[in-house]
C-alpha cells in the first residue's frame, strides 16, 4: 500500500467522572443460581434476601447471587478544553 493510500488515525482522550445519581440509591437484587429467576431490584437488601429465602422453601433451589448497584452519570471533567466540545 503506497503513503497516498493509508488512513491516518488520530487518538485525543478525554477526562471523564462518575458521579452517582443524587436520586438513585443503591438497589439490591436476589437471583437463583440453578432456575434465573430474579427478585424485584429493591432499595432495601433485606427484601432481595427474604426472597431468596422464599425461592428456597418453594423450589428447594440452593444456589443464589445477592447484587448490590448503583447508577452514575458520566461527566466531561473539562469540556472547555477537550477538543471535540467545539
Amino acid at each position: 500500500m503506497s503513503k497516498g493510500n493509508e488512513i491516518g488515525r488520530r487518538y485525543r482522550f478525554a477526562e471523564w467522572a462518575l458521579t452517582a445519581v443524587p436520586t438513585m440509591v443503591v438497589r439490591h437484587c436476589g437471583k437463583c443460581l440453578m432456575c434465573g429467576q430474579r427478585s424485584a431490584d429493591t432499595a432495601e437488601p433485606d427484601e432481595a434476601q427474604v426472597w431468596c429465602l422464599k425461592h428456597a422453601g418453594l423450589t428447594h433451589h440452593s444456589g443464589y447471587e445477592l447484587s448490590a448497584f448503583q447508577y452514575f452519570d458520566a461527566t466531561m471533567a473539562d469540556p472547555e478544553t477537550e477538543p471535540h466540545a467545539r
